[in-house]
């Protein structure tokens, strides 16, 4: 079915609670979600309501981040000295605003009937990454009150020279190797796995001070589905693996770093690299 009343008004629900925790935090949590579930289907056991009720539904991206987002899009403009619109590891629980946490439930059932619209007819890619795609970039052409695109970002790719794109390209064939190995050994089962654990490794990110956690679920995820698509191909999977984070490192830096408002470039790159994957296998 479509569209279900009941999961509309849940999707309201939980996108308040992305609004009060914020983006980063709620896809931190949809990450140890996953790893729970994919531990106990490891241990034999089948977590049904895990899986189903929480890692599908309440940390579904498409509804709890994309409600973070749209609510610090908005926070951005009622409170410019104290949010960045791009920038969703912020919770907005601090504004003690009503109409941010409703803005927040909007963005969620939409996000639901996006996603399940997507699901509905088939979308032949990744269908919580588009509904994140959609989301964002209506809100960048609604709601962006400053920049809608980064025009300092070929300036900073002259200046890094070649060096970045083989600094990042080992980086990332290292990370889409590791993975693509073992969750080919794991099995079909277990492919969206290393999405997971990306996920949750952001937590370093945010915890102590340093250097931040790197961005790789745009690597492992499209690794995963290379290797379902493609009966397990190792050097398929790197291979598109290493397209998707050329895609996610383009968009992030020109069409959402220091720009009004936030546009998923893991997203992005997960919808592309999946729409060719499923076009071409």
């Amino acid at each position: 079915m479509f569209f279900e009343p009941s999961m509309a008004l849940f999707s309201f629900a939980v996108g308040i609670l992305g609004a009060m925790c914020g983006g980063i935090q709620t896809f931190i949590c949809t990450g140890f979600a996953g790893v729970v579930v994919y531990a106990l289907k490891a241990a034999g056991v089948e977590p049904t309501l895990l899986g189903d009720s929480v890692l599908n539904t309440l940390l579904l991206p498409a509804i709890i981040f994309n409600a973070a987002a749209v609510a610090t899009a908005v926070a951005a403009r009622k409170y410019p000295d104290e949010v960045k619109g791009y920038d969703i590891s912020r919770s907005l629980i601090f504004s003690h605003d009503t109409g941010l946490m409703l803005v927040g439930g909007l963005a969620g059932t939409i996000g639901y009937l996006l996603f399940s619209l997507f699901s509905y007819v088939g979308l032949p890619a990744d269908c919580g990454s588009f509904a994140i795609i959609v989301v964002g970039v209506v809100v960048r052409l609604t709601l962006s009150t400053g920049r809608k695109w980064n025009p300092d970002a070929t300036a900073y790719y002259r200046e890094q020279g070649w060096q970045y794109w083989v600094f990042q390209s080992v980086n990332c064939i290292a990370v889409a190797t590791v993975f693509a190995l073992l969750l080919r050994d794991a099995g079909p089962e277990f492919y969206g796995v290393g999405f997971s654990i990306s996920a949750l490794l952001l937590i370093f990110g945010y915890a102590g001070s340093g250097q931040k956690m790197p961005t790789t679920h745009q690597i492992t995820n499209i690794v995963g589905v290379t290797l379902g698509l493609t009966g397990g191909n190792i050097l398929l999977a790197i291979l598109f693996g290493w397209i998707s984070n050329m895609i996610y490192l383009l968009t992030a830096k020109y069409f959402n770093e220091d720009c009004s408002t936030h546009i998923d470039g893991p997203a992005v790159a997960i919808f592309a690299t999946s729409l060719i994957l499923n076009l071409i296998f």
